[in-house]
């Protein structure tokens, strides 16, 4: 059927992008038999041939392009990939920087907090006691006593007022996320995700149980845990502070013995019991938990 061969060119099209690369010689074999069966001149038989060999030039090249666009796609996929991850970071970096920043700032506010309190404050505190001794010196000066005792009262208030305004400073210097942060980063865990949003500051006995109770299980977490993630966790609440801290090292199934054993989960208990909260540690064979909270109309 020599009038077959018109459908040659469509059949030879997917011989190229086939299984078998000998099939891409098929077709250009196939456009030269009617002309050897004598069915078809030698004009026609190289016309076929022509046509043939351009489809499946125009498949090979299809082929090309096809494999170009899902190279494409794959590498778009994987600079897409790398865009997220590398936000992901600079935002990392930046949180870092913003903490490292704030850290420098209340590190410099402690240090003004205890320089003027040791410089000022001492200075005051001698003036007093000057002003004490000259009172008994002159005390059957009555002008004179009269000026001392006065004197006496404007020093003693400016002690009051710088020792205020001290404790503000000290107190302000004192940021809880600043501090979680900066032990997540010096625990020797590989990642430790601090989320500590409060609007209010905790009064400072609550600042320093939950820094201690921290420090301790993230130190836990490291050395006996060998933990590679943890999370600190703070909530604050109408009527309670929380504190949750949860680490994925090698923990025992159960966590019922593990204040006996030491592990420092006893002086955690210690510290937020003593300020009437509750404190617990859970253990499922994944992860540890431990958990504390403590009222807040204690510190009113």
């Amino acid at each position: 059927m020599p009038g077959a061969g018109a459908a040659l060119p469509l059949l030879a099209y997917d011989l190229p992008r086939s299984g078998w690369k000998w099939l891409a010689w098929a077709g250009p074999a196939c456009a030269l038999i009617p002309w050897a069966a004598g069915r078809a001149s030698l004009d026609e038989a190289f016309l076929l041939l022509a046509i043939t060999v351009l489809a499946e030039a125009l498949s090979w090249r299809c082929g090309q392009e096809l494999a170009l666009g899902e190279k494409l796609h794959e590498t778009q996929d994987d600079l897409s990939d790398k865009v997220l991850a590398l936000r992901g970071k600079m935002q990392e970096l930046e949180d870092a920087r913003v903490s490292e920043t704030q850290a420098a700032a209340l590190a410099e506010r402690t240090r003004i907090a205890r320089e003027i309190h040791d410089s000022v404050g001492h200075m005051l505190t001698r003036l007093v006691l000057e002003v004490e001794a000259l009172k008994v010196v002159h005390r059957d000066d009555a002008a004179a006593t009269g000026e001392l005792e006065e004197l006496s009262g404007g020093l003693n208030e400016a002690l009051s007022s710088m020792r205020t305004s001290v404790h503000a400073l000290d107190d302000s210097a004192h940021d809880l996320g600043t501090e979680l942060n900066r032990l997540g980063r010096e625990s020797g865990i590989a990642e430790v995700a601090v989320d500590c949003r409060i609007e209010e500051l905790p009064p400072r006995e609550v600042f320093r149980c939950f820094v201690a109770v921290t420090r301790e299980a993230l130190t836990n977490a490291a050395r006996h845990a060998r933990a590679g993630r943890a999370s600190v966790h703070v909530a604050e609440m109408p009527g309670i502070w929380q504190l949750r801290i949860v680490n994925d090292g090698a923990v025992p199934e159960e966590a019922s013995e593990l204040e006996e054993q030491g592990m420092g989960l006893r002086s955690m208990r210690e510290r937020v019991e003593s300020l009437g909260g509750t404190f617990a540690v859970t253990a499922d064979g994944k992860q540890f938990s431990v958990f504390a909270s403590v009222p807040r109309r204690r510190q009113a």
